[in-house]
Formats: C-alpha cells, sequence, structure tokens
C-alpha cells in the first residue's frame, strides 16, 4: 500500500513538514548528513514503529524536544504516531492500536542499505530475519505461533540462568517443540520458493552462476527436537541457555557445492544479496497482493554501475513504491521518467522539479 503523503514534526535532524509521493518512484537527493537517511527512516518508523538505525525510538527525537510525530495517508487507511519520553502511541484510522503488529502487517516495508550487504556473510540472525519478514506477511498465523515459541524459550532459558524448577523443564520443552516444527515447516517453504525465484528470475544479475540455499536447521540431523533438548539438558544448564532450536537455524549459501564466500568476487556477493532481497521482495508481493515500499539508501556506493542499472530496471517493473536516495542530482540510470523528486539540505525537505 503506497504512502501518499507524510507529515512529520520533530523527528531527527528534520524541519517539520508535510510531503506528496509520487506512487512509484521517489527520489532523494543531498550532501552526505543532510538528513536523507531521516527521511528514509522516518517513513520505515511510521510503517513499523521500529527504527532500521536504533533500538530506541527516543534517539529518533530532535535533539531538544521532548517528543516527535509522524502522520501518513496510505492508499486505504491512515496512521500516525506519537513518541514521547514515556510512552508510544499508535494510531490508523484514528483509533488507537496496542498491537505493533496491527501496523506492520498494513504495509511491508523493507529496507536496502549496507548492512543488507551482509546478508550472506552476516550473522545467522540476519539471514533468520530475512526469511522471518516474508513468513510474517504471507503467512496468517506466523505472528501468533512466533510469539508461542519466544515465550517457551524465555520461560525455558529463565529456568536455566537460574538453575531452580529445573523439573519445569520437561513442561516448557513441550512448549517449545510445537511451535517450532511448524515455523520449521514453513521456513522450509519458503526457502523453497526463494531458490526457485533466485533460478528463474534474478540469476542474470550474477550472469547465471549456478546458487544453492541450503536451510539448516538449529539441532542435529536426524535427531527430533525434543530428543535434542534432552540430550543437551546439561550443556544448557551449564551455559545457562538453550543451545539448540529454531533460534539457531541458518541459510547456507554455495555454488556448485562451494561456499559462495569461497567462490564470489566482493562484488559478485553482494550482487547474490540484492537478488535475494528481491526474490523476497517479489514472493511477497505475488501471495499477499500487497504492493511494497522499498527505501534504497545509498545503492551507488554497493553496486557498480552496471548492476546498478539491472537492479533500478527490476525494481521499477515490480510492484513497489520506491524510495532512492541518491547523492547527485540526476536519477539513476534504468528507471523511467516519472517520479518526483526531493532535495534535502540542513534538514529542510523541499520537492523539485528535474529537467
Amino acid at each position: 500500500m503506497a504512502i501518499r503523503q507524510l507529515s512529520l514534526t520533530d523527528f531527527r535532524n528534520l524541519r517539520s513538514t508535510t510531503l506528496d509521493f509520487d506512487p512509484h518512484v521517489n527520489l532523494i537527493f543531498g550532501e552526505n548528513a543532510s538528513g536523507k537517511t531521516s527521511l528514509l527512516e522516518a517513513i520505515y518508523v511510521l510503517c513499523q514503529a521500529d527504527s532500521f538505525r536504533s533500538h530506541q525510538l527516543r534517539q529518533c527525537v530532535n535533539h531538544g524536544k521532548s517528543g516527535f510525530l509522524l502522520f501518513g495517508r496510505f492508499a486505504d487507511f491512515k496512521a500516525g504516531l506519537a513518541k514521547s519520553s514515556k510512552k508510544l502511541e499508535i494510531h490508523v484510522n484514528g483509533e488507537v492500536i496496542r498491537r505493533r503488529s496491527e501496523l506492520v502487517r498494513r504495509v511491508p516495508v523493507q529496507i536496502v542499505n549496507a548492512h543488507s550487504f551482509e546478508l550472506i556473510d552476516g550473522s545467522p540472525q540476519q539471514r533468520r530475519g530475512f526469511l522471518d519478514w516474508c513468513l510474517f506477511h504471507v503467512e496468517q498465523s506466523y505472528a501468533e505461533i512466533w510469539g508461542e515459541l519466544r515465550h517457551a524459550l524465555k520461560q525455558r532459558n529463565r529456568l536455566l540462568k537460574s538453575r531452580r524448577d529445573l523439573k519445569l523443564l520437561d513442561y516448557w520443552d513441550d512448549h517449545l517443540v510445537s511451535p517450532s516444527a511448524k515455523l520449521y515447516e514453513m521456513r522450509c517453504r519458503q526457502c523453497d520458493a526463494l531458490r526457485d525465484l533466485l533460478a528463474t528470475e534474478f540469476s542474470d544479475l550474477l550472469h547465471d552462476i549456478p546458487i544453492e540455499i541450503e536451510y539448516r536447521r538449529g539441532w542435529p540431523e536426524g535427531v527430533e527436537l525434543k530428543d535434542a533438548l534432552v540430550a543437551q539438558r546439561q550443556r544448557d544448564v551449564q551455559s545457562g541457555f538453550t543451545n539448540s532450536g529454531l533460534h539457531r537455524d541458518d541459510l547456507i549459501f554455495t555454488t556448485n557445492g562451494i561456499r559462495t564466500s569461497a567462490v564470489l568476487s566482493r562484488g559478485q556477493g553482494k550482487r547474490l544479496c540484492m537478488a535475494l532481497l528481491m526474490a523476497s521482495l517479489q514472493l511477497v508481493n505475488r501471495i499477499t497482493g500487497k504492493r511494497i515500499i522499498l527505501l534504497v539508501d545509498d545503492l551507488q556506493s554497493e553496486l557498480d554501475s552496471e548492476a546498478q542499472q539491472r537492479v533500478y530496471q527490476k525494481l521499477e517493473a515490480m510492484d513497489l513504491q520506491l524510495f532512492i536516495s541518491n547523492i547527485g542530482a540526476r536519477p539513476p540510470a534504468g528507471l523511467a521518467k516519472d517520479f518526483k523528486m526531493f532535495h534535502v539540505e540542513h534538514g529542510t525537505i523541499k520537492p523539485r522539479i528535474f529537467s
């Protein structure tokens, strides 16, 4: 669902303003540290009630102010978010909502920045998050099942850390196994779908280098999770946390059986990251029918010009609303002529006409 209008007050270094966006492509340009990334972040926070730059939303409040306000008009609803030093309030169509997921589910939004290009060689947590973002939007039961797993894991780890009431571990093992089995099946299906899309629609980004994706579960092969938890219980007690489970799953990327990190160049690795991200967007869009807001922050510093052009051509062909930060005042190659431009200078955002 495209965002048509954004109003922001006291967010980061940005001057309070109201902006009308193009439903397809929006380009943001200006010098470094002018506020381009902050504008992308404001859109992200409005859609997610979370930030890709900080773990605490109070860091997004303009210095010297008591809080920030964000308001957006989307294709079929309105949303507002108010953050003060004491609380966060989220409104949808004028009504207060208590669960962040009610907002997040309405508008799939994703960010492409320097951190995105660590997907292959970064932490397993980042790769699990990559899969789970898709699952949240394509599987209706995902959020509830994930909540059950997190609760059971938290309780189990609390027992392990305290080393008290260890007889209750059997109880929490049972509550951990059931949601784990359901989420494991979801992740396997998601991985298969991404693998197919990567091979059929995005392989040209890698000049047709074959890529294999292995979904590796977080406990030994050939062993049921329940048995693995029992077998490793003493180790868990000693370490104070659960060493096996869905929270230790990972994705392994290879080409002809060899880890991509040992075969692909740095540039090819970045292309693979971008292909995987676009495949996930394509999958969510096709299954849900929802338009995705994609925030692209400084892609030109990560990919060569030829790769950028291919990426932008593919992105524009997808059903997305794009926000692209670009240091230069000219649109990147590969984009069509219909777009809006915004110039950011010292926190002031002004629409500009490109000619």
